[in-house]
């Protein structure tokens, strides 16, 4: 399952911390309340924080969601992804997602303050919808 909020309202990111045990349902549910942040802070632009921390491996039906969920995210508009994941083979199989969605602008962190320091960091003078 996911847990999803507004992290940063100023930077337009939005977080999302994964339970360990991760589910294709699990995944359409983070879409829909993804989906509920962008239209209610009318956003067309943002940055992701993922927290992944306790993800060790995805099950091959997950990783076919997976792959789908960041083909969405970018759709919807999403600028930068910084994940926070500590297990080998789970950044293995992120790289091969990424790969497979055409999600280039993901980056691995180990620490959540590393990550949003990151992502603040990022110029959103292009971005019309930043909450600045």
């Amino acid at each position: 399952m996911y847990k999803v909020s507004l992290e940063d309202k100023k930077h337009a990111i939005i977080a999302v911390k994964s339970e360990s045990n991760l589910t294709p349902e699990g995944i359409h549910q983070a879409n829909d309340e993804i989906n509920t942040i962008l239209r209610a802070h009318q956003l067309s632009q943002f940055h992701l924080i993922v927290n992944m921390k306790d993800v060790i491996v995805f099950k091959p039906e997950t990783q076919k969601e997976v792959v789908a969920h960041q083909e969405w995210l970018l759709q919807k508009g999403m600028d930068q992804a910084a994940v926070v994941v500590q297990s080998n083979v789970a950044k293995l199989q992120l790289r091969r997602t990424a790969k497979e969605s055409s999600h280039r602008s993901e980056t691995h962190f180990t620490e959540i303050d590393e990550a949003l320091t990151f992502l603040k960091q990022k110029n959103h003078s292009e971005n019309p919808n930043s909450l600045a």
